[in-house]
């Protein structure tokens, strides 16, 4: 599984990936990169890919990218969806 998490910076768009294979690697890394992990998705309407994903303090998420699961800040969120 890989999460790619996208969040706004004074510098312009600042992407940070981080890969594991479980969901306990993916919040620790995430840990360390600033990210707290505060819940985990359980919405039943969104896709499989998303269920259990982990829901981290301060962006949007998760939501499916394709071939990842992607976080994005508010701003970030607006921005790409208008």
């Amino acid at each position: 599984m890989k999460i790619r998490i996208y969040r706004q910076t004074e510098q312009g768009l600042d992407r940070i990936e981080i890969e594991g294979g479980t969901v306990e690697i993916i919040v620790n890394r995430a840990a360390v990169e600033g990210f707290q992990c505060t819940d985990y998705n359980s919405n039943p309407r969104q896709r499989f890919e998303l269920q259990g994903a982990p829901k981290f303090a301060g962006v949007s998420g998760p939501m499916w990218d394709g071939d990842a699961i992607r976080y994005e800040c508010s701003a970030t969120y607006a921005e790409l969806s208008a």
